[in-house]
């Protein structure tokens, strides 16, 4: 049994996830519930099968455009997304650790919008969005003069998809958030260069998991070591504060 978890990604519901593997399967010659066709697949074939079906309209929900290739809901161990099931439960729940990024909607936004978005567009783009909820969003984020809105989208982004559902776990759970505002601060990007001094969605896992530490400045390595002490931490007694204490340098 768990005692404690941390919190990275929303789910996919199963009837979600049948329209995207039936378009790869395809791609891989295989049937979407031939698991082990999909085994034998090179990662080679499986990003370029991606690469396919991403171009494809899998979805009307705007959050499965932006996230393709996520866990799924399996109807069996899993019912329902956590944020949604966490509302109503009335057991305690586990203690969490989960945070957001500041800048996490920055390469949704950019790739999506290439060219700048206008006043006009932005209000068209937050109508199909919210539908009979625009008018609030609008109110707590309404354009700014006559400026390019993409940092705007970015922001209402990273509250509608990460900070708000942080905030639900927040009051229902004993529960450590985080913000991670620290770009990658080594060339790391390759193409998408868009996010180059931004903290782009998944700029934390590089500093999580250690995996380019040989290119770490001497700040991102103090970095990675404080994430690290931090979940042990965690693991350990339920606080990512202690027993080790993380450096603030």
């Amino acid at each position: 049994m768990l005692h404690q978890v941390i919190m990275l990604i929303f789910s996919k519901t199963y009837a979600e996830y049948v329209t995207s593997g039936i378009l790869l399967g395809e791609q891989l010659n295989c049937s979407y519930t031939d698991i082990s066709c999909f085994r034998a697949a090179s990662y080679q074939q499986i990003a370029a099968a991606q690469k396919v079906v991403n171009t494809l309209l899998k979805s009307l929900k705007i959050l499965l455009i932006f996230e393709p290739w996520v866990p799924t809901i399996d109807n069996l161990i899993v019912h329902g997304q956590a944020v949604d099931t966490i509302k109503n439960v009335s057991y305690p729940l586990k203690p969490l650790i989960i945070g957001t990024l500041t800048e996490e909607a920055v390469l949704y936004i950019y790739e999506d919008w290439h060219k700048p978005v206008y006043s006009t567009q932005y209000t068209e783009i937050t109508v199909a969005t919210f539908n009979r909820r625009a008018l609030k969003v609008l109110e707590r984020f309404p354009p700014v003069g006559t400026r390019d809105q993409r940092l705007l989208l970015v922001s209402v982004g990273m509250h509608w998809m990460f900070a708000c559902s942080t905030r639900v776990f927040a009051r229902k759970a004993a529960t450590y958030t985080y913000v991670f505002g620290y770009p990658l601060d080594f060339d790391g990007w390759d193409n998408l260069t868009l996010c180059n001094d931004y903290v782009c969605h998944g700029s934390k896992l590089s500093y999580v998991s250690e995996s380019a530490l040989v290119n770490f400045t001497d700040a991102g390595r103090q970095l990675t070591t404080n994430i690290v002490t931090s979940w042990t931490n965690f693991g350990k007694i339920h606080d990512p504060n202690q027993p080790v204490i993380p450096s603030l340098l």
